[in-house]
């Protein structure tokens, strides 16, 4: 199957008991997508406690498991972002765009570029951020399976120990602003890491969007 469709890979998201307020930030974030103008396979990928069905009806696909991984939490989420990859590319997308279910694009400027990453990316701290990457869809599945995950360190880390050897040529990299990316988490709607006061490290050795 060959889609002209861009993949959209919404995850990093577990619900507890009393936590379905996060599926508020969820649908927030999913309704701004159509503000781009972009024909999108959308996929939402999570666990914990279900999506209700009026927000599952808003993506094209849910992968969604109802017991928290809790190996999963704060190392990149590896094993669901891997299902959304191959999800989009099973309904044919040849790139995909991947994020954290809360957040959001103001802008698509991401869409002219082969390869993107954003924060926190700092090539000289060995770190490439796992949250928001726009690439195509078998390049993603490569680096994120380059090596076995280690579970032992964060998401950055192991994308950074995944690199593939022409990532410096092609990746573009743009901060949260260039990017217009933004977050509906704690209720927030500002630039991602601004709602938590995450650091930006701005790695200066790759291309700027």
């Amino acid at each position: 199957m060959n889609s002209k469709k861009i993949g959209l890979v919404l995850t990093h998201c577990f619900v507890r008991k009393g936590e379905k307020k996060k599926f508020d930030w969820i649908s927030s974030a999913i309704d701004q997508y159509s503000n781009l103008g972009v024909d999108f396979f959308s996929v939402l990928c999570g666990h914990g406690t279900p999506p209700p069905d009026n927000l599952v009806k808003k993506f094209d696909k849910v992968i969604w498991e109802e017991v928290v991984r809790e190996s999963e939490l704060g190392k990149g989420h590896p094993y669901f972002s891997l299902k959304g990859f191959h999800a989009c590319k099973e309904k044919g997308c040849k790139k995909v765009l991947k994020n954290r279910a809360y957040d959001y694009l103001e802008n698509n400027d991401i869409f002219n570029k082969g390869l993107v990453v954003s924060e926190q990316t700092s090539l000289d701290d060995k770190i490439v951020g796992d949250l928001l990457l726009y690439g195509d869809v078998q390049y993603l599945i490569d680096w994120w399976t380059k090596n076995p995950w280690d579970y032992s360190v964060d998401g950055l880390t192991n994308l950074y120990r995944n690199l593939l050897p022409n990532f410096l040529e092609q990746a573009f990299f743009g901060n949260p602003e260039a990017l217009g990316w933004k977050t509906f988490e704690d209720d927030h709607n500002c630039y991602w890491g601004h709602h938590k006061n995450y650091r930006w490290y701005g790695d200066n050795r790759l291309k700027c969007v």
